[in-house]
């Protein structure tokens, strides 16, 4: 947050991130950069300011859900999958990421659309039924989908 607010969110983004990509694919949607300052500004606000806290939160589910509702807030939030990936770095293994990636390979296998709340339940329920986390099956996934 300190990066952010001396260089300003504009030259951050692309300056330090070398990134000004936006949060959807619309010239009026804010730059991704806003949205991870109002994040951090959020889970900050929550006490959550290390490692520690964050794997601390995601074992205390009332906080969690607390801490969801703020997050979820945030302009370009979506379905969530900005969420989920987030828990996913953090080490939660039973998040997936239901982006473009996962989307289309479970459309190709079950040729029709699926939506990011039905992704998660799929490659969830596969992922149990294969004897792995969903993490694994999303990574395993997208990287079919990254070579192919």
């Amino acid at each position: 947050m300190t990066h952010i607010q001396t260089h300003g969110e504009a030259d951050f983004s692309s300056q330090v991130l070398q990134n000004k990509q936006r949060t959807r694919a619309n010239q009026s949607a804010p730059l991704k950069v806003e949205a991870a300052r109002r994040y951090a500004e959020i889970l900050v606000s929550h006490d959550i300011a290390t490692l520690a806290n964050a794997n601390a939160l995601l074992a205390d589910l009332d906080k969690l859900k607390v801490v969801e509702q703020a997050l979820a807030s945030v302009a370009g939030h979506g379905s969530g999958t900005r969420l989920a990936y987030l828990w996913m770095l953090l080490g939660d293994d039973s998040r997936i990421k239901p982006d473009r990636m996962v989307r289309r390979w479970l459309q190709a296998v079950l040729d029709r659309t699926v939506t990011a709340p039905e992704a998660i339940r799929l490659v969830t329920e596969a992922a149990a039924h294969m004897g792995c986390t969903p993490w694994e099956l999303d990574h395993a996934i997208w990287e079919h989908q990254r070579n192919s």
